[in-house]
């Protein structure tokens, strides 16, 4: 029996961890589900998810607000980890750290298999200029390592830290809602809005990190 583990990163339950679930899984607000979320937008019994030929597969179980696997609104879809499912206000993550790390390790070489395989011998690097777009590296290893948060802190800076991660966390959510993910190509894409917001976040983090590094600086 294959086993699932679900993560809330956004919505009133945001932080909760469901570990190694069982499938078949029901995902609602009534107590009957292996998952009860408190979100009034979610239906009583929402979504199930199931093990079929050893791959999980997500139904909607016609729910009022319906469901949205990375962003795209479905009622069947194959699961993989790293997808997330929207309803009502709340999105889940599918699958551990180390799950998703380890797809998306043997889905960047498998891309990489294929580019090579399909790359002319007598490739011409002598025109830059044909090519303009910014690239990047088609895989990056996903961090496993989990950051233990700091102990000892007084409630008022409990209460700034939560401030703090409240404000990157939005900024990131803002993203995830504006990407449009091709499985086919493996590949998801933002609009520029999305992209200034994630460069933003990025220098302000950069910031945060030299004031700590460097009271003085300011």
């Amino acid at each position: 029996m294959q086993t699932v583990t679900l993560r809330v990163i956004s919505g009133a339950d945001r932080g909760r961890i469901y570990r190694e679930l069982p499938t078949p899984i029901t995902i609602g607000r009534e107590e009957g589900n292996s998952v009860q979320l408190n979100d009034e937008r979610i239906s009583r019994y929402h979504v199930k998810i199931q093990e079929d030929g050893g791959r999980l597969v997500v139904t909607d179980l016609e729910s009022t607000n319906g469901t949205r696997i990375n962003g795209n609104v479905c009622n069947l879809k194959i699961l993989r980890f790293g997808d997330t499912i929207s309803l009502g206000r709340t999105v889940l993550l599918v699958g551990s750290r180390e799950q998703i790390a380890a797809w998306f390790d043997n889905t960047g070489e498998s891309d990489r298999t294929a580019d090579e395989d399909d790359m002319p011998l007598d490739s011409d690097d002598d025109h830059p200029e044909e090519d303009s777009v910014q690239r990047y590296p088609d895989s990056v290893g996903l961090p496993t390592n989990r950051i233990a948060l700091p102990g000892g802190l007084t409630p008022g800076q409990a209460a700034e830290l939560r401030e703090l991660l409240d404000h990157v966390h939005d900024g990131l959510q803002t993203i995830l809602d504006d990407a449009a993910v091709d499985e086919k190509e493996n590949t998801a894409a933002i609009n520029l809005k999305a992209w200034q917001t994630l460069l933003r976040t990025q220098s302000e983090i950069a910031e945060w990190i030299h004031r700590i590094e460097d009271p003085e600086s300011e």
